[in-house]
């Protein structure tokens, strides 16, 4: 067996290698549609994107690929870190090829000068629990739990009069804020209030044990962030709440929508600036998005979410809107010698 990089515009290459990662998945979530191609090949082929640069990794036992590893690098900021996502074929399990691609992600780590290697794991259950053993394979390796994040989804579409409620509540405690929507693109003049929400986002979110610094956030990078988004098949949907005595926004959120399978869509970051917390202005944002999504795209069905265990008021947001616990998310941290 051995390990050996992916060019993602070698179309048969990148097949072989995407088909590993589908099959992965579909054995984890069944019932989920799963990336779409572009998703994951998309931000490999722009080195120079929002996120930065994407190695993808293939494990082969003779000419076959069995196992598919996905090496991001920050480039903006945190250029200590790789983010690694591993996926083995339900087939080829326990015959080394996790291992494998973990240990040619850390060459490519030390290669290119980084210290630490992040990688996720999502466990499906019903009521948020680690299946027994789950810990034991990052472990061997010399991985730490930094961080337990709870997956719960949420079944749409919302009941409106359920919608209305929540809203009502809402606007008891937010007197003096205006909502806004847009999608995709954010309007020119929300620009320097969403750079602002996005640098907070990355500091401000609980993070458990994990080396992160603050974000660097600029134009260039959002509007490539957007232009990459665009190439991935996604939509971005977007509500945030403006002061109105000050016309800044100050609290927004995000849902993205893989055009290629609508059936399930993601919520991303959700954040409020601690001046302007206790208006529940989180609950409105996202009840705002959930009508948009609702509006663009009706054949979404279900939104995956992700908070960290110890983000109580973010938890208590999500379960008030009805999201159900889909599953537990470990975050491993690896600092390289």
């Amino acid at each position: 067996m051995h390990v050996e990089p992916i060019d993602p515009g070698d179309d048969a290459a990148f097949g072989r290698w995407f088909a590993v990662t589908a099959v992965s998945r579909a054995r984890r979530w069944p019932d989920q549609p799963g990336w779409q191609p572009e998703e994951l090949r998309a931000p490999a082929l722009d080195p120079d994107g929002a996120g930065g640069a994407v190695v993808l990794l293939g494990a082969f036992d003779g000419g076959e690929v069995v196992g598919a590893a996905q090496l991001e690098l920050p480039e903006h900021d945190n250029r200590h870190l790789v983010e690694l996502t591993v996926e083995v074929h339900p087939a080829a399990r326990r015959r080394g090829v996790g291992r494998a691609l973990v240990a040619g992600a850390e060459q490519v780590a030390r290669d290119r000068g980084r210290r630490s290697v992040w990688g996720r794991e999502e466990l499906p259950s019903s009521d948020g629990a680690e299946p027994p053993g789950s810990r034991a394979f990052a472990q061997r390796l010399g991985y730490a739990l930094a961080q337990v994040a709870i997956l719960r989804h949420l079944r749409v579409p919302a009941a409106p009069s359920h919608l209305d409620r929540l809203e009502a509540d809402c606007r008891a405690h937010a007197e003096g804020y205006r909502l806004v929507t847009w999608r995709d693109r954010v309007p020119d003049e929300l620009l320097e209030d969403r750079l602002e929400l996005l640098r907070r986002m990355s500091t401000d979110a609980p993070a458990g044990e994990l080396a992160l610094e603050q974000e660097r956030w600029d134009e260039r990078r959002l509007r490539r962030g957007e232009d990459l988004r665009t190439a991935q098949g996604r939509t971005m949907l977007c509500a945030g709440a403006v002061h109105e005595a000050t016309g800044r926004m100050v609290a927004d959120t995000v849902i993205l929508v893989p055009t290629g399978a609508p059936e399930m869509a993601f919520q991303w970051d959700t954040l409020v600036l601690p001046a302007h917390r206790g208006h529940r202005l989180g609950t409105l944002v996202k009840v705002e998005n959930l009508r948009q999504l609702q509006a663009v795209s009706p054949s979404t069905r279900l939104v995956g979410t992700s908070n960290a265990q110890d983000n109580g008021p973010m938890i208590a947001v999500n379960e008030a809107l009805g999201a159900h616990v889909a599953g537990t998310e470990l975050n491993w941290q690896k600092h390289l010698a």
